[in-house]
């Protein structure tokens, strides 16, 4: 696997974009607020005499899930340029299975496929209609670097995947 670490670059959360698939376009979540990514692995307990008793583990499934928060808009369901809760219901409504990709417009993109498994709305007496949702990773998950060193793919899993 290789990895590359630029030291003391930093971010800018405004950079990451969480974008999902709408009828075959690539479009943003709704005045997006606020992203997180989640990876986990579940791990399998172990021990040997070698190391007296002292818990051990190997690692065997892994996971990820993706939150997100936004400011509501309506969308246009025509031609969507952003999806937004009303889009969003549809799709977890639907079961369907979707695509995504987390631009950071820096160093790497993220994307893979998943289900939206939760949504849930917001409203204050005196501001503006929020949303808030979850995608749960389904499979593999594609990175590609995107500048120096250039020719970089990320590895996953033993074998090398870019998201295009």
């Amino acid at each position: 696997m290789y990895i590359y670490i630029m030291a003391d670059t930093f971010f800018n959360g405004s950079e990451q974009i969480l974008f999902v698939l709408v009828d075959g376009l690539k479009v943003p979540i709704a005045c997006l607020t606020d992203n997180s990514f989640q990876e986990s692995v579940e791990m399998l307990e172990t021990t040997t005499a070698d190391n007296k008793g002292w818990k051990t583990g190997r690692p065997l499934t892994q996971s990820y899930s993706i939150s997100f928060s936004g400011v509501q808009i309506e969308s246009n369901f025509a031609s969507p340029t952003k999806a937004s809760l009303d889009i969003l219901r549809i799709l977890k409504r639907r079961r369907e299975l979707i695509s995504w990709v987390i631009d950071t417009g820096t160093t790497f993109t993220e994307g893979g496929k998943g289900y939206i498994v939760n949504l849930s709305e917001s409203s204050s007496a005196d501001g503006l209609l929020t949303f808030s949702g979850q995608i749960l990773g389904y499979g593999i998950l594609a990175t590609q670097a995107l500048k120096e060193p250039s020719n970089y793919i990320f590895q996953g899993d033993d074998e090398n995947y870019i998201f295009q």
